[in-house]
């Protein structure tokens, strides 16, 4: 287990010192919960190694559903986006950041730094998404999009809560707050809008304009980093930035395919 620790604490130092070699963006979080790289490694593993053996365990289980927890989960799951979105908002104006990018960075005092941690660790709460999932034996939804998402994502604001805590970050908050906040508003009315005959849940006619504010929020996000990465900003990190728009761009493309698969594509006709 001490060798385990050594070596993810060893990689975890050498991906923040490439993130950022002097030190100019850093410090502040160091020590916080959950900011170790050995944590957040070994959640993440764990949430695969859950979707592994967890799918293979439910095959020959009966589907649970868990309503007072999923119940409980959303309701908690609204407050808490929609507090991140307004707080964000209200930091960002107490500070004078506005939504041109490079607003500055604090490295040592950052404004948006306890949000940022907030955030970052709701990403782990995230992961319930994919046990009432495998719980429920809802096989379609266990897409390698799901799961690469929530895997990916969760690791990505580790690097934020370590080097990118402070300025720019505010808008991805706010804006990822704002489109959970919608989105666990749906699933909430999901459940409470289910056919008698069936017990499925019936569709609801906003479902795919859903996905395409997800889309919305990421083609602001890239064109946020790229306009730091073409103009330049001394408060930040250009190589996080960068890592930052490829890995929005992942992501946009996948959602893309998620829709024109989903909404645009016609449906097969069931055969007996």
């Amino acid at each position: 287990m001490d060798e385990y620790k050594a070596t993810l604490e060893s990689v975890g130092d050498a991906i923040i010192q490439w993130a950022d070699p002097e030190s100019q963006f850093t410090g502040f979080t160091k020590g916080w919960f959950l900011t170790d790289f050995t944590s957040a490694f070994s959640i993440a593993l764990v949430y695969v190694l859950f979707v592994i053996i967890g799918s293979q365990v439910m095959k020959v289980l009966p589907a649970i559903d868990p309503y007072p927890i999923k119940f409980f989960y959303n309701v908690s799951q609204i407050m808490l986006c929609a507090y991140m979105t307004i707080e964000a908002c209200l930091l960002a104006y107490r500070n004078g950041y506005t939504i041109m990018p490079c607003v500055g960075y604090n490295r040592d005092d950052p404004a948006i730094g306890n949000l940022l941690w907030l955030f970052y660790v709701s990403k782990v709460w995230d992961f319930w998404d994919t046990i009432f999932i495998v719980l429920g034996k809802k096989w379609r939804q266990l897409s390698f999009l799901h799961v690469y998402h929530h895997t990916t994502i969760f690791l990505f604001y580790w690097l934020n809560a370590n080097v990118f805590y402070d300025g720019d970050i505010y808008l991805t908050i706010a804006l990822n707050g704002f489109i959970h906040t919608v989105m666990y508003t749906y699933y909430f009315i999901c459940m409470h809008t289910k056919d008698k005959k069936t017990g499925k849940s019936l569709p609801i006619w906003w479902k795919s304009s859903l996905t395409l504010l997800q889309l919305f929020q990421f083609i602001t996000m890239m064109s946020q980093g790229l306009y730091l990465i073409i103009f330049g900003c001394e408060s930040l990190s250009i190589r996080v930035t960068a890592t930052y728009v490829v890995y929005i761009l992942s992501l946009f493309f996948l959602f893309a395919q998620f829709f024109v698969a989903s909404y645009m594509q016609p449906k097969k006709s069931k055969t007996a």
